[in-house]
C-alpha cells in the first residue's frame, strides 16, 4: 500500500493539471483581491481603510467560492487517469486487493486537497501583505488564530467528503463526465436552490419549522463552518466522516465488482 501511495503520489505530481490549476487559483487569489480593494477604493476613497484579520484568511481558502470548481477539477481529473489511460489493469494485476487502488487514491486526492487549500490560504495572505504595504488594508489579530486554523481543517475535511462522491462517481461508477458535471454543480452552489425546495416540502409534509436540508449537507457546510462563532462544527464533524464512510465502503464495492479495463 505504502509504495501505491508513493506512485499516485508521483503521478499527482507530474500532472500538468495539478500545477496549472494550483497556479490559476493561486494567481487568481492575489489578483482578485487587488481588483476587489483597487475597485472599493476608487468608489469609496473617504472611507477608512478597512481591516482584515489574519483569520479571516486562513478561514478563506478561496478568495471567491467558484475557485473550488477547479481543485475538484484537478482531483478528477487525477482519479480518472489511470482509467482513461488504461494501465491500470497492469497495476491492479500486481495487487493482492484491487481495493488497495481506490483506498490509495482516496489518501492522496485527500493530500491533494490539503495543498490547494493551503496554497489558497498563502496565496491570500500573500495579496494582503502587498496591498497592506501600498497602505489599502490593514492587517489585524483577532486572536482566532487556532479557531481559524481548526476552521480550515474542517473544511478540508468536508472537502475530502466531496471528493469521496466524487471517486465514487469516477472510479466506482467510472463516469468522468458526470463527476466533473457534479462537481460543476457543487461548486457553483447550484444545490442551494434543490435544498430550499426540498426544505418546502418537508416543512409542508411534516409541518416542521426552519427545517434545513443543507445543514447536513458537505458543500453547505463548506461555506457555513465557523470554529470561532460555534457554527455547524458538530454537524460538520459528523457529516464528513459518515460521507467518507459510506462513499468509500460504496466505491471499494462496486469496483471489487467489475472487471478492470
Amino acid at each position: 500500500m505504502a509504495n501505491l501511495i508513493k506512485m499516485d503520489m508521483r503521478r499527482m505530481f507530474h500532472a500538468p493539471m495539478f500545477y496549472i490549476t494550483l497556479i490559476i487559483v493561486s494567481a487568481f487569489n492575489i489578483l482578485l483581491n487587488f481588483a476587489l480593494v483597487s475597485v472599493s477604493k476608487l468608489f469609496m476613497s473617504s472611507q477608512a481603510v478597512k481591516p482584515t484579520t489574519f483569520s479571516d484568511i486562513i478561514t478563506t481558502p478561496f478568495f471567491i467560492s467558484l475557485l473550488i470548481i477547479l481543485m475538484f477539477a484537478s482531483v478528477i481529473a487525477f482519479f480518472y487517469a489511470d482509467i482513461s489511460g488504461g494501465f491500470i489493469k497492469n497495476i491492479a494485476g500486481q495487487l493482492p486487493r484491487k481495493s488497495y487502488l481506490i483506498v490509495s487514491k482516496f489518501i492522496v486526492g485527500s493530500i491533494h486537497n490539503l495543498i490547494f487549500m493551503v496554497a489558497g490560504v498563502l496565496s491570500y495572505l500573500l495579496g494582503c501583505l502587498g496591498l497592506s504595504a501600498m497602505g489599502m488594508i490593514t492587517l489585524t489579530d483577532d486572536g482566532n488564530i487556532l479557531a481559524a486554523v481548526m476552521t480550515l481543517l474542517l473544511k478540508w475535511l468536508l472537502s475530502v467528503a466531496i471528493i469521496s462522491i466524487l471517486l465514487f462517481v469516477s472510479n466506482g461508477i467510472q463516469n468522468k463526465v458526470l463527476a466533473s458535471v457534479i462537481g460543476v454543480i457543487i461548486g457553483t452552489g447550484s444545490l442551494g436552490l434543490a435544498y430550499m425546495g426540498l426544505n418546502t416540502a418537508i416543512d409542508g409534509i411534516f409541518h416542521s419549522e426552519n427545517f434545513d436540508i443543507g445543514s447536513f449537507m458537505p458543500d453547505t457546510l463548506l461555506g457555513n463552518v465557523n470554529v470561532a462563532a460555534n457554527t455547524a462544527v458538530l454537524n460538520a464533524l459528523i457529516v464528513s466522516l459518515v460521507c467518507i464512510a459510506v462513499f468509500l465502503t460504496l466505491t471499494v464495492k462496486v469496483f471489487n465488482s467489475r472487471d478492470v479495463k
